[in-house]
């Protein structure tokens, strides 16, 4: 069961992440003794909180639940560790302490390729692009086939706007990991702020294609399509997104970048304050995301993002708002599911 749950989460899409997470709910009910369960579980938590699959308010809790169990079996590892971090800096936004807890990981375990990475990201937010990349290469130094690895790279050198360098980045990135969706977000990304605008496009739509429950890459699209004279086609994406955010969950901040391409700002600002009221992952990138450069004028703007890195990660915890109780609903779950 655990093997497979591994197979499943290593595809990081939502459906292979939440079978994933069954996999292991399922090894934890037959031996409940087994660290292995329940951490991977908080590597699904994980994954569907910070890749914007789940809301934070449905990761949060179980996230620190599973983890908690984890390490009381096992103790802290270099991979327990720097989860635990990157929730810090992405759902507390603790960040002088989520960098604390991953230099101590690097320590515990330097041959971890993910916790160089979650630090590479983290300084990369505060502009310390030199250091994240010395983090990436030692991550790359790891396991240079680590598949997130390549998305991470276009991500600082996009976030310096080295556009060129993440375009080239990116290609070489696909030609080892054609199949993971966050690569050719970024990559998409690049190509667009290259002026690449229709091959910007080919690439959100295979981003799409390969994940269709990562609607925040519908929303990419629809931004790139309203910023290249087709607002035609970006509305009919911003109404179905309207349409799919009654039931399902979509993060606020991407929703921000479409409505603020539309000519919309109020709207976008308003949405970005919805980012901030559910902890929407993507907030600690404010301060360095080229796509936010048009709103950084707007004095609104300036007071969240004072917010997000000031006394946000000092007085807001996405604990007082999730559920507890995970372990105890896995096994009722699980049960259901095998009735069924």
């Amino acid at each position: 069961m655990i093997r497979t749950g591994w197979h499943h989460w290593n595809r990081r899409t939502r459906e292979g992440v939440e079978m994933a997470l069954r996999c292991f709910e399922q090894a934890a009910l037959l031996n409940p003794a087994d660290p292995a369960a329940f951490s991977g579980m908080s590597s699904c938590y994980m994954v569907l909180g910070t890749f914007g699959m789940w809301p934070a308010a449905e990761v949060y809790g179980p996230f620190r639940e599973v983890q908690e169990r984890a390490v009381e079996l096992r103790g802290w590892t270099p991979k327990l560790r720097g989860e635990y971090a990157r929730f810090l800096y992405l759902f507390d936004l603790k960040f002088e302490e989520a960098e604390r807890e991953l230099e101590l990981a690097i320590r515990e375990g330097p041959e971890t390729p993910a916790v160089y990475m979650y630090l590479a990201m983290l300084r990369t937010a505060f502009r310390r692009f030199d250091a994240a990349l010395e983090n990436l290469a030692l991550a790359y130094a790891a396991d240079p086939l680590y598949p997130t690895l390549p998305a991470t790279e276009i991500f600082i050198l996009f976030c310096h706007r080295e556009f060129d360098a993440a375009v080239a980045c990116g290609k070489r990135g696909l030609d080892l990991h054609p199949y993971l969706h966050l690569g050719r977000a970024y990559y998409a990304q690049a190509l667009e702020f290259s002026g690449r605008v229709e091959e910007a496009l080919a690439q959100y739509r295979l981003a799409i294609l390969i994940s269709p429950q990562m609607f925040w890459l519908q929303a990419l699209q629809a931004r790139c399509l309203a910023n290249n004279g087709r607002k035609a086609e970006a509305l009919e994406i911003l109404e179905e997104l309207e349409r799919t955010r009654l039931s399902e969950y979509i993060d606020a901040y991407y929703m921000a970048l479409l409505f603020n391409a539309l000519g919309r700002r109020d709207e976008a600002i308003d949405e970005l304050g919805r980012a901030f009221d559910e902890n929407s992952p993507t907030l600690y990138m404010l301060d360095v995301d080229p796509k936010m450069d048009s709103l950084r004028a707007d004095s609104r703007f300036m007071r969240l993002r004072d917010a997000v890195f000031g006394i946000a990660g000092k007085a807001k915890t996405a604990e007082a708002r999730v559920h507890s109780g995970v372990l105890a609903d896995i096994s009722s779950r699980v049960t259901a599911e095998n009735n069924t």
